[in-house]
């Protein structure tokens, strides 16, 4: 019986061997379209949340763009921002841009956006004492949104995504396509 467990048990590493031996030159192509990053970010949204008592946050209508030579996301969003407190009850509207690199979670086989930049922010009828604060606060919005929210999921009807949540080897623009590389 020992011997049957034994064997079993080889059998089980030589599989193991043999599939990561085929696997581990083989790399993995997965093109995901603008318009499908733009309407997985949508799926959460509208997202209103409280920040330091004082401003209510709402993020809206996202926007994509692939940036061509930077394998880089840009992404941006309407916003509503509601101050409260201070002698101040006012609701703003305006748009925030900000760019962001790929991150790839092997165990999950999720795409985020990660380390969001700002690039442009506009806020009609913003106070300037308020412009860095209401900055800060949608920095913390930015990366809370964008850490829970991934930009695409490998799909595990298909194969080849199926089997490769592997390492992330490359990622770069084609046309109005994230194109990313993975193998071992």
């Amino acid at each position: 019986m020992s011997r049957l467990i034994a064997l079993l048990g080889f059998c089980l590493l030589l599989l193991a061997v043999a599939g990561y031996l085929h696997y581990r030159s083989e790399t993995v192509e997965v093109r995901i379209p603008e318009q499908q990053i733009r309407q997985k970010l949508a799926e959460k949204l509208p997202l209103q949340k409280t920040y330091l008592y004082l401003f209510e946050l709402t993020l809206e209508n996202p926007r994509v763009d692939l940036l061509k030579d930077s394998g880089r996301i840009a992404a941006g969003l309407d916003i509503r921002v509601r101050i409260k407190g201070g002698g101040e009850d006012r609701i703003l509207r305006g748009t925030v841009d900000a760019s962001g690199s790929l991150r790839y979670s092997a165990a999950e086989g999720q795409f985020y956006l990660a380390e969001p930049e700002i690039e442009k922010l506009s806020v009609s009828g913003l106070p300037e004492k308020r412009t860095a604060q209401i900055r800060s606060v949608i920095e913390t919005a930015l990366g809370e949104y964008y850490a829970e929210h991934p930009v695409y999921r490998l799909n595990t009807d298909d194969i080849k995504q199926a089997t490769a949540k592997m390492v992330l080897k490359n990622v770069s623009v084609d046309g109005d396509d994230l194109v990313v590389t993975m193998g071992l």
